[in-house]
């Protein structure tokens, strides 16, 4: 009888880890999918004539609003840092997050959504290589490989085969590579940070500190942001709430279930998203060598993520 109830025991131990990491990687795909859609709503945002400074300083007051008014009352530990990690913040708050942000939205105004999504994706290709210089961390073939495979198909996706095309969209291209670099600024921060804070501070830090550096931008733009039509308006607040802090959310969430480094090679769902999205509602189309290229791009990330999940770099 004692050897069933510990049968049973065990049982249910085994089928609670297996039902909490289905929920973890379930929330990392859906924050993953909503990650992807910022590409096609910035676009859908910019029919209306808002700029991306713009609409980047409304959506950094609009999240940092709403996490204030909510952790207020709830969390408010989580509202106080420390005196001594005041400049990391601020580092992090105006590069990491309002200027990488920034530089992402500019790449979506000027590529495509899917174009954006896929040069800020390259980031673990910069973490790899600034991991070798900072961690000096071994660059072995596969991560070569990775790599060679990422640029090969970033290079095919941006079309730097035909140079028209490429020269057209050379300033977006260099938005959506910077977006990717300063991501790194972001990743090592954010690494360093979270040994002693909670991710919800982050992101409050993070979103005020750049919507108090963007603030200049919104009283000078006041009289036509006032002016912005209703469906604009929708559609800022839902780029600070659902691809932003929802998003987050869940991620948060599945961090209870599964480490990021196993579940972070779901990242891949966000590029897919941003090309499923695009084509479905933006009419964006697609070359043949385009498709390759996504299908190297996306294949060299993962490789990378794969490298990462075993040496347990890429946890954030």
């Amino acid at each position: 009888m004692k050897g069933r109830r510990v049968f049973w025991s065990l049982g249910f131990c085994m089928g609670s880890e297996s039902s909490g990491s289905a929920r973890g990687y379930v929330s990392i795909t859906l924050a993953a999918v909503l990650w992807g859609t910022m590409g096609v709503l910035a676009k859908l945002a910019y029919a209306y004539g808002i700029s991306p400074i713009i609409l980047i300083a409304l959506r950094h007051v609009a999240s940092f609003g709403t996490l204030f008014f909510v952790l207020l009352p709830f969390r408010r530990g989580s509202m106080r840092i420390r005196r001594s990690d005041l400049l990391l913040f601020v580092v992090f708050g105006v590069f990491a997050t309002a200027f990488q942000r920034l530089a992402f939205f500019y790449a979506i105004d000027l590529t495509t959504a899917t174009m954006a999504a896929l040069l800020f994706y390259t980031y673990p290709v910069f973490v790899t290589i600034a991991a070798s210089f900072l961690l000096k961390e071994k660059i072995t073939r596969r991560i070569v490989s990775g790599i060679v495979l990422a640029f090969l198909g970033v290079a095919l996706v941006v079309r730097a085969y035909d140079v028209s095309a490429l020269r057209a969209n050379s300033v977006g291209i260099v938005f959506g590579l910077l977006s990717s670099l300063l991501f790194v600024v972001y990743f090592f921060l954010a690494k360093k940070l979270r040994g002693g804070y909670e991710g919800w501070t982050l992101t409050l830090f993070g979103d005020g500190i750049g919507a108090l550096m963007l603030l200049p931008v919104v009283f000078i733009n006041f009289p036509s942001i006032v002016a912005f039509p209703l469906e604009l308006w929708i559609l800022i607040l839902v780029i600070a709430w659902v691809p932003s802090l929802l998003a987050y959310l869940l991620y948060s969430y599945s961090l209870k279930f599964v480490k990021a480094s196993k579940g972070s090679i779901l990242g891949v769902m966000e590029p897919l998203t941003a090309a499923v999205l695009s084509t479905a509602v933006l009419g964006e189309n697609f070359e043949l060598l385009q498709i390759v290229g996504i299908s190297f791009a996306l294949t060299g990330v993962i490789v990378l993520f794969l490298k990462k999940r075993n040496s347990k770099q890429m946890q954030v």
